[in-house]
């Protein structure tokens, strides 16, 4: 049908069967027969014949040309469009934790963008067990987590080893923690645990709001110390609570392979990362 429209076009601007067939490099009995068969699928007629080389165009004829030079106009920009690969890109959803999706993140995002042109990122901050869950139903094809798991669905590697602090108002009697499946509740609340602690409990399920309360000074936590601000008070933990490792996971049954080269270079880079920090 295109090639009958595109003879259909020409046809009707030279109002000849020779001519047309001399600027298409066709017979003029192939352009004869391109017209009878558009009619024909049409179910009238487009030109009239005016002795042996002069056609003139139909009322159907004049009505369909401008429309259907602009029809043609608008498939040809179509089909360069689906040609330019660049229109199409492949989702990579990343579920991380909020210290990596703040502090970690942002410092590579540029060397991924420029790596991986055709990849459509998007960033969700969860806590860690609800990035293991998106991971696990394939509903984030990346995770940044804080906590180790063992899962026969999830591929895990070490990134990144956090140092933690405790911050805020050392002598207050609160203690703020995030929710139970968060990867720092748990840190929190093994400190407390075996230091025979029981102080009073703020519950934030945002890592910026306790930001803000520990900056105001009311109560304290252990945070990352990527997430500690000038005005912020703190002091150094125990060896035995002052680090955690930081995990990238993925699906092993991941179907999609691009995902699983932005995997690799975001392990590689974070890795680089805390190599760097470690010198």
């Amino acid at each position: 049908m295109l090639e009958l429209l595109r003879t259909f076009i020409i046809v009707y601007e030279t109002r000849n069967f020779s001519t047309a067939a001399k600027l298409m490099f066709k017979t003029q009995p192939t352009i004869s027969v391109q017209i009878q068969r558009l009619e024909a699928e049409l179910g009238f007629k487009l030109f009239d014949r005016k002795g042996k080389q002069l056609i003139l165009p139909t009322k159907q004829a004049e009505f369909l040309y401008p429309k259907v030079v602009e029809a043609l106009h608008s498939l040809s920009n179509v089909f360069a469009q689906a040609k330019n690969s660049k229109n199409f890109k492949t989702d990579c959803i990343l579920g991380c934790s909020n210290t990596t999706a703040v502090h970690l993140l942002p410092k590579i995002m540029e060397q991924l963008i420029a790596e991986f042109p055709l990849i459509a990122f998007e960033i969700k901050i969860m806590n860690s067990q609800e990035v293991i869950d998106a991971v696990e139903g394939n509903k984030a094809h990346i995770g940044l987590i804080e906590k180790s798991i063992v899962s026969p669905l999830i591929q895990k590697e070490f990134v990144y080893k956090d140092e933690l602090v405790l911050a805020g108002n050392i002598d207050s009697d609160y203690w703020i923690l995030r929710e139970h499946d968060s990867g720092m509740y748990l840190i929190n609340e093994t400190y407390l645990y075996s230091n025979h602690l029981n102080p009073q409990i703020i519950k934030a399920n945002n890592s910026e709001v306790i930001l803000s309360l520990l900056e105001n000074n009311i109560g304290k936590s252990i945070i990352s110390k990527l997430a500690l601000t000038d005005s912020l008070k703190w002091q150094e933990l125990d060896d035995e609570y002052r680090y955690r490792d930081l995990f990238i996971i993925q699906n092993i049954q991941s179907p999609i392979p691009e995902t699983a080269d932005v995997y690799d270079r975001i392990r590689a880079l974070l890795t680089e990362l805390y190599n760097q920090s470690s010198e």
